[in-house]
């Protein structure tokens, strides 16, 4: 990227500060590992050290900046002196159009994520900059947001400002690499392709391309799959843990499937393996050669923790202690789960590529799809799998799934109702009619399921990652973020069923539809209003559940020009009460409310901190349909709330 375009973006950004970090460490102290949560400066006040971030070595002084971005992996070694720095995370929101493609969309927020360093032209000005920030940011000062703010845009004025007048070293992040080295460092976190792309701000799909493009030979999911693997092998010589702690220690939840999948990829049990690994090595390099070879993106280096995530102890043989001991690696131990794993690539000559997905099959599914050529491969947030080419019997374990499948004029034979139908939108309820219920999003009913016979699961990923293998083994199922989803996730999941359907080009129509609505939409609501979404605490009716920036309606919101009031990069939901609701103030709130739930404006009438927040006093409190405005997750949902919206804003 050259200079003017990036000076270009900012000027078409709005720019919100999500925190201000003051940080000193004393001689001796180290971090390793951290991964940066946001786009940020970092800022050395005092001291000095040699930083790494992704590898890249700096020498820190005082007045120097660095400027990162999300999935960055900082490293600072131990340290010879006091080190004092700030950080200053932000997260810049495009205001060019957002009519284009949505993966435009993606490459153009992440035209932000540049990796530069500089010595400011004027550094005392700079340092009183980020002295400021830090003070109105910890203070209590209800102006503090604008403060902060204007700051931050003065900050950012007299860096572009420099890197315009003299330039400076300008690195483009290869994501391939960061993708390989956030899975390095994360593999022991229930993480997953989706979760990965989400660190680096783009789509799985688009990840998955690069992949491609890269030449490495195999996709993220095999990456991962491969990475997990080979540090479960370690675990397995090296140490008595049991499956389950190790299936914690490699990213998995669940021993058993840890099992099935260390033995599907390899060949061989864990335990067959722990008794006698070189033995089996032997067996498996009489089989054919896989191309599963360490890439030259590996961090070599990272030495694997032996840690149960669960209660944060490090382990030893004979007992559980805070050493943090590192295991030595095994080069036969990789040499031999590299050599036994199974490429998610292998098609034959066939026009249609076929690959060993994480899938089970069930009599009428994956196998027999390959076999005729009539499967394509959809890519989704617990790996990829073989779907039918026009799949006909859907069963669908989520509601806002429900609406897209509804949308694009498919008929499932089975839904994920909660057993109350009504909860559906009318004309989607109108058009799936005839369906059978099989039970709950939490807990569906695995053998109605099975009596149904379909030919395609769609699943949510926080709900039903746990009972994955068993769906597999009744039909090709495929799982994407809805409960958890925001707005971005969203459109990716849209996309990605409406591929599976066989229905892409009807569902770019629906998108395209749906991005007219929002241009609409901006051009009716005023964009200087702060808003936040709250709904009643069920335990204490004294507090609220707070939607955050994550959630998908507050996500949506953004998207349209909204300043929404509560900015979290981790949580979709924060429990406040009264008083943290009144330091947050917003200029409007929206209470989700159930249709047989009581008045919250009626219930706080006397409550004097309720009556000083601004949008209470402004009469800019509006009780909404919690299903219309929580429960349904879909850009169909969006487009029926929009209307309501604009009266709103």
């Amino acid at each position: 990227m050259n200079m003017s375009e990036y000076i270009h973006l900012w000027g078409k950004a709005s720019v919100r500060v999500l925190d201000v970090r003051h940080i000193v460490m004393e001689a001796g102290e180290s971090l390793s590992a951290y991964s940066m949560p946001a786009k940020c400066f970092i800022y050395v006040i005092r001291g000095n050290a040699q930083l790494k971030l992704d590898g890249q070595e700096h020498a820190a002084v005082p007045f120097y900046i660095i400027h990162s971005f999300k999935g960055m992996i900082l490293n600072i070694p131990r340290l010879s002196e006091p080190f004092e720095y700030q950080i200053v995370f932000y997260k810049p929101f495009d205001m060019l159009s957002r009519s284009r493609e949505r993966l435009g969309l993606l490459e153009k927020r992440n035209s932000y994520d540049i990796h530069y360093v500089l010595q400011p032209a004027r550094p005392v000005f700079i340092k009183e900059l980020f002295t400021d920030m830090h003070r109105s940011w910890i203070s209590d000062d209800r102006l503090k947001g604008v403060i902060v703010q204007s700051l931050f845009l003065g900050l950012v004025y007299e860096l572009l400002k420099q890197l315009e007048q003299e330039g400076t070293a300008v690195t483009v992040p290869d994501l391939t690499s960061q993708a390989i080295g956030y899975m390095d460092n994360h593999y022991m976190r229930p993480i997953s392709v989706s979760s990965v792309a989400d660190a680096l701000d783009c789509s799985p799909r688009h990840l998955s391309r690069l992949f491609q493009k890269s030449g490495l030979g195999e996709t993220p999911s095999d990456y991962l799959a491969r990475l997990r693997l080979e540090k479960s092998g370690e675990l397995l010589r090296d140490t008595s843990l049991t499956l389950q702690e190790i299936a914690v220690n490699v990213g998995y939840q669940d021993g058993y499937y840890f099992s099935r999948m260390f033995k599907k990829y390899t060949g061989v049990s864990p335990m067959e393996y722990r008794k006698e690994p070189f033995q089996m090595i032997q067996m498996k390099e009489k089989g054919p050669k896989m191309s599963f070879g360490r890439s030259e993106y590996s961090i070599a280096a990272n030495k694997l923790r032996r840690y149960i995530d669960n209660n944060n102890h490090y382990y030893q043989d004979g007992g559980y202690t805070m050493n943090k001991s590192n295991v030595k690696k095994s080069t036969a131990i990789m040499l031999f789960i590299s050599l036994s794993i199974f490429l998610a690539a292998c098609g034959g000559a066939s026009g249609t590529t076929v690959i060993h997905n994480s899938s089970h099959t069930a009599a009428n599914g994956t196998e027999a799809l390959a076999s005729e050529g009539t499967a394509r491969i959809i890519q989704h947030d617990l790996g990829e799998t073989n779907v039918p080419e026009s799949p006909e019997r859907i069963v669908v374990l989520e509601q806002g799934f429900a609406q897209i499948v509804a949308a694009l004029e498919v008929k499932p034979i089975g839904v994920a109702d909660d057993n109350k139908p009504e909860r559906f939108p009318k004309d989607t309820l109108e058009y799936i009619q005839g369906y059978t219920s099989v039970g709950t999003r939490s807990e569906p009913n695995l053998e109605v399921i099975r009596t149904l016979e379909p030919d395609l699961i769609i699943a949510d990923t926080s709900r039903h990652s746990a009972i994955y293998e068993q769906l597999s083994e009744i039909a090709p199922t495929i799982v994407f973020k809805n409960d958890t989803a925001d707005y971005a996730q969203s459109l990716a999941a849209t996309e990605a069923i409406g591929e599976a359907l066989g229905k892409g080009s009807e569902t770019q129509v629906l998108i395209q539809e749906h991005q007219d609505g929002i241009e609409e939409l901006r051009t009716q609501i005023d964009r200087n209003k702060t808003v936040l979404m709250i709904t009643p605490d069920e335990e204490d009716g004294q507090s609220f559940q707070v939607r955050t920036s994550t959630s998908f309606h507050p996500s949506f919101l953004i998207e349209a020009g909204l300043q929404y009031a509560l900015m979290d990069e981790d949580e979709t939901n924060q429990l406040m009460t009264t008083e943290q609701l009144l330091a947050i103030d917003p200029n409007v709130m929206l209470i989700l409310l159930n249709e047989d739930a009581t008045s919250v404006i009626e219930a706080q009438a006397d409550n004097p901190l309720w009556n000083s927040l601004a949008a209470v006093q402004n009469n800019n409190v509006h009780e909404v349909e919690l299903a219309t405005w929580s429960r349904q997750r879909s850009i169909v949902s969006l487009n029926q709330i929009m209307d309501e919206a604009a009266d709103i804003f």
